[in-house]
């Protein structure tokens, strides 16, 4: 069995590239590889457009996955597999994860934690593969990012290592494509993150 490269696919336009990159060098040919997007029910429908966009014109075997929050004390968060027509736009997932834990902040990043990560890694983990790589969208330019752990954990920055893509290369690449996120920068894939400032809500 090959080792599993798994590509998280946030919905920006680094992740996005940082797929097709992944999906068409020969560096990961001997890789299986999963590219994963995981759906708050938070997020702009221009997030959702450009995802279903790029599945489309580069062939990519997008999984969408949605949490599915357990009320049940000690049954903790599972997984459920979506496409662009049923994935949550009301915000399911995550009124869901409210009733179980407090409104996410700075101190407690409940959203990342309980509708992105576990159910991505739940899902990898029903895969049964002995060895599984993770790239991270993390651009040259924000390279102190980087974990000091990423050996240990089985990470990797493509976009850091590979090519030193910084945010300039990833604009104009953009920039010559037939199809772009109709997002500003300051908008962001979520509608409700605690991150961003009123103003730019």
């Amino acid at each position: 069995m090959k080792d599993l490269l798994v590509c998280t696919f946030s919905g920006g336009r680094t992740s996005a590239f940082m797929a097709k990159f992944i999906n068409e060098s020969e560096k990961y040919d001997h890789f299986d590889k999963k590219f994963i997007f995981a759906n708050t029910g938070k997020e702009n429908e221009e997030t959702l457009k450009f995802i279903n966009k790029c599945q489309k014109q580069w062939k990519l075997n997008i999984i969408w996955l949605e949490a599915k929050i357990n009320n049940i004390k000690g049954k903790g968060t599972n997984y459920k597999i979506v496409n662009f027509k049923t994935a949550s736009r009301n915000g399911q997932p995550f009124e869901d994860l409210l009733k179980s834990y407090s409104m996410p902040n700075n101190f407690a990043s409940n959203c990342t934690r309980e509708l992105k990560v576990i159910p991505i890694n739940k899902y990898v983990n029903s895969l049964n593969y002995d060895n599984v790589i993770t790239a991270m969208g993390i651009r040259y330019d924000e390279r102190h990012r980087k974990s000091i752990n990423a050996k240990e954990k089985n990470i990797i920055y493509p976009l850091c290592d590979d090519i030193k893509a910084d945010n300039k290369f990833i604009r104009e690449w953009w920039d010559r494509q037939k199809f772009d996120l109709k997002l500003k920068d300051y908008e962001g894939n979520c509608d409700l993150c605690f991150k961003k400032s009123t103003r730019k809500k």
